[in-house]
């Protein structure tokens, strides 16, 4: 019962301090985010990615860190506590909600892992100064621009793409794929989506949603800044793209971040604001930088800091145990 009693505590708690986290990061977002317009997207970016991950943060700092050190150190081993109902039923939501996600990570992997090799089957590399990642070109009925894979990144052109824009418009689409690259976006659309699948209901959506929208807005100002007509040329190749999609018809990529989305209703607010781009460039937030290893490295003080607290002050552990029993005590 001790071991069973643990690994329900566990799960349970897990689930719980993540939803907490997580409904409290949505009501600060919906309150703060009609007055972040003025920032640039790359902090808004940085800020709503942040908020996102913070749930599964504190969650795995909080569990790990007092709640299981505290179980071993203070509850016997012969405890004649049980699991109740309400406890079990916890531990088996949270426990259906971080399989879900290991699955879903497996399975991404695995179907990028056949898209690649679908695609590379039939196509053609193709070479352009100054982009350091291969680019392919091969036959899609939809007008595919992506980035796909985290670790080894290939961009996909679709010949349609290829045969539709002109030079500068291709060479400013394919700057917006590495504008992408730059930010680490498919590793973070990879965390995002562990961060969903773990919570199991339904917080967050709308910060995913922003997040999607301020990334491809990231990636846009990075095509823009490469020079004066860049703006011009990717919302030129944004507005002919859009025409080529087959109605009824979305791209299904795992793994990939890509020059239109599921939908294409922002494609009017894009190309406006490329347009405003063109004649004032927006400046680089320089607070993290736009990738992820600057922002783990900007959390890792304080993370450092939670993981050592309750080995260097005992008592913080014993006061974490008696609230464990009364948790416990509670369910009952």
């Amino acid at each position: 019962m001790y071991l069973l009693l643990g690994i329900s505590l566990t799960l349970a708690l897990l689930l719980i301090v993540n939803l907490c986290v997580a409904a409290t990061a949505s009501v600060v977002w919906n309150a703060v985010s009609r007055y972040v317009d003025g920032v640039s997207a790359e902090l808004r970016a940085q800020v709503i990615f942040g908020l996102r991950i913070l749930p599964v943060a504190v969650a795995v700092i909080l569990v790990a860190g007092f709640v299981v050190p505290a179980y071993v150190l203070y509850e016997p081993y012969g405890t004649n506590e049980t699991v109740s109902l309400k406890l079990a039923s916890l531990a088996i939501v949270s426990s259906l909600g971080v399989g879900f996600a290991v699955y879903r990570v497996l399975r991404s992997l695995y179907m990028t892992r056949r898209l690649i090799q679908n695609w590379l089957s039939s196509a053609e590399e193709i070479r352009f100064d100054g982009v350091g990642v291969p680019v392919f070109r091969f036959d899609h009925r939809f007008p595919v621009v992506a980035v796909v894979g985290i670790f080894r990144p290939r961009i996909f052109v679709a010949a349609k793409v290829l045969d539709a824009l002109e030079g500068p418009e291709l060479r400013a689409t394919l700057e917006h794929e590495l504008g992408h690259l730059a930010a680490s976006d498919n590793l973070k659309r990879g965390l995002l989506r562990i961060c969903r699948d773990m919570l199991i209901f339904p917080f967050g959506k709308q910060l995913d949603a922003a997040w999607s929208d301020n990334a491809e807005a990231v990636a846009d100002e990075f095509a823009a800044r490469r020079n004066t007509s860049a703006a011009i040329n990717l919302a030129s190749s944004l507005v002919k793209i859009a025409k080529l999609i087959p109605e009824g018809t979305s791209p299904a990529l795992p793994a990939s971040s890509y020059i239109l989305e599921e939908h294409v209703g922002d494609v009017s607010s894009r190309v406006r604001r490329l347009l405003q781009l063109s004649s004032s460039p927006a400046p680089s937030s320089g607070i993290f930088g736009s990738g992820i290893m600057p922002f783990l490295f900007a959390c890792a003080p304080a993370i450092a800091a939670l993981s050592v607290l309750p080995f260097t002050n005992p008592k913080l552990l014993l006061s974490t145990h008696e609230a464990i029993e009364t948790f416990v005590r509670f369910l009952q």
